[in-house]
């Protein structure tokens, strides 16, 4: 029993050795290529994704709420807001904001003097 132990460990030294040294890049075993370096498709490939990221798209930035309404009903003030979605680019620029069907009210009892 006690001999088995050297051999157990050089096992797993191996098998550590042998996890640690597979590329990150394989997909289920398999790696795509191995000489990346002369594959033209990917070249191309390569600098189509470098030219999508240069392309500024709005992303959604937050939710806000504007004052539509104000008006006066039985002694009281009502004021309507509706939420708006903000899009901006990568700069803080505003580039579109979309209202939303959500809407929120606030009352005020008005003081007659």
């Amino acid at each position: 029993m006690k001999k088995m132990f050297p051999f157990i460990g050089i096992v797993a030294i191996l098998g550590l050795v042998a996890y640690m040294e597979t590329p990150s890049d394989s997909y289920h075993g398999f790696t795509p290529d191995l000489h990346v370096d002369s594959n033209p498709a990917m070249e191309e490939s390569e600098e189509a994704v470098a030219q999508a990221e240069e392309v500024s798209i709005p992303t959604f930035s937050s939710l806000e709420y504007v004052l539509e309404e104000t008006k006066e009903v039985d002694g009281y003030m009502i004021e309507q807001y509706r939420e708006y979605e903000i899009y901006e680019d990568e700069n803080g620029v505003v580039v579109k904001r979309v209202p939303t069907s959500n809407y929120d009210f606030l009352r005020y009892k008005i003081e007659e003097e």
